[in-house]
């Protein structure tokens, strides 16, 4: 019997999953706060020693950061993680390391319809690229080419682009991160960090108080929470999230034409669900002047299964198994 490892790692949270490769049966899973660890090979030994598995066939792992020669150096994590020092501390056959969010991409093909709502239906093409993207801790994206009917998620760091404001208020904010950050990029806003700095900012403009040294007065749960009150400073601020979500997915699919589908995942997206489907995103994604029509041909679905990323992994250490089995 073929034991694989899928294992999904955030900047807060590490999903692990193990199961059977010839049943697709789970053995054990379970969320790992990051922080209690000081590497990603301390976290998977754990994990074996709870559950009793001293050896696995093939592990493969979706990580919040650029991949490069086999090793990741985690964006939000203090973790460089080294595929074949992980496959010798773990007892792991062969380990695949990806960036989380191509990851995520090849959890598209997972996905069951009630895993997804349709924002934006669109003029859907069987024969078009897709395109995941997402806001949670950061900003993660995937462009997927479509190569013969095979879905191929490309690696990208393209949260980190310049954040492009779209009006005063926005470019009054823009100014403010960039008294904070020389590089003022999108994640900077569409993140739980970046909500929170948009209350902060907001709250201050909202009492007339200066901008200067402003830091965040409550997290972005809270902030969702007044919102769901009806607190105007709030709404203000996830109406603000959406605008500039929509424009970003609306830049990036003047580059990336997704005519198959742009998949919005990550954390934030399904918790402000309510703000996601109001017309305000639809509106600024497709507020493209000429290129307008364009943008409201490709149909935009958001994920609501937070599993995405492991969902992607298994599939992934089922194709490896099998390839390893076929040699």
């Amino acid at each position: 019997m073929g034991k694989l490892l899928a294992v999904d790692v955030g900047a807060t949270k590490v999903l692990v999953s193990a199961f059977d490769a010839e049943t697709d049966h789970t053995l054990a899973q379970k969320r790992y706060l990051s922080a209690d660890f000081s590497s990603l090979s301390k976290l998977i030994q754990t994990f074996q020693e709870e559950f009793s598995y001293s050896h696995f066939d093939v592990a493969c792992l979706g990580l919040a950061g650029p991949v490069s020669a086999r090793q990741v150096h985690l964006t939000n994590l203090p973790w460089i993680v080294d595929a074949d020092v992980l496959a010798e501390d773990c007892h792991i056959d062969y380990v695949e390391i990806m960036n989380d969010f191509a990851a995520a991409a090849l959890g598209i093909n997972e996905l069951s319809e009630e895993d997804t709502v349709c924002l934006q239906t669109g003029d859907y093409d069987a024969a078009g690229n897709k395109l995941i993207v997402g806001a949670g801790s950061g900003l993660g994206i995937s462009p997927i080419k479509n190569c013969g009917g095979e879905f191929i998620p490309q690696p990208s760091e393209g949260g980190h682009m310049d954040f492009a404001p779209l009006d005063s208020t926005q470019l009054k904010l823009f100014d403010w991160l960039h008294k904070k950050w020389t590089h003022v990029s999108y994640e900077r806003i569409l993140s739980g960090e970046g909500i929170e700095f948009l209350y902060a900012f907001f709250n201050a403009e909202n009492h007339g108080h200066s901008h200067h040294n402003l830091t965040p007065i409550c997290s972005a749960e809270q902030v969702h929470e007044l919102a769901m009150k009806g607190e105007p400073i709030a709404q203000k601020t996830l109406n603000t999230f959406v605008e500039v979500y929509g424009a970003y997915i609306g830049n990036v699919s003047l580059l990336w034409q997704a005519k198959a589908g742009v998949y919005i995942a990550g954390g934030i997206g399904p918790k402000i669900r309510d703000w996601m489907q109001q017309p305000r995103f639809i509106r600024s994604m497709t507020a493209k002047g000429r290129m307008s029509g364009l943008v409201k041909d490709i149909p935009v679905y958001l994920v609501v299964n937070d599993q995405i990323g492991l969902l992607g992994m298994k599939h992934l250490a089922k194709l490896r198994f099998s390839q390893k089995n076929n040699k």
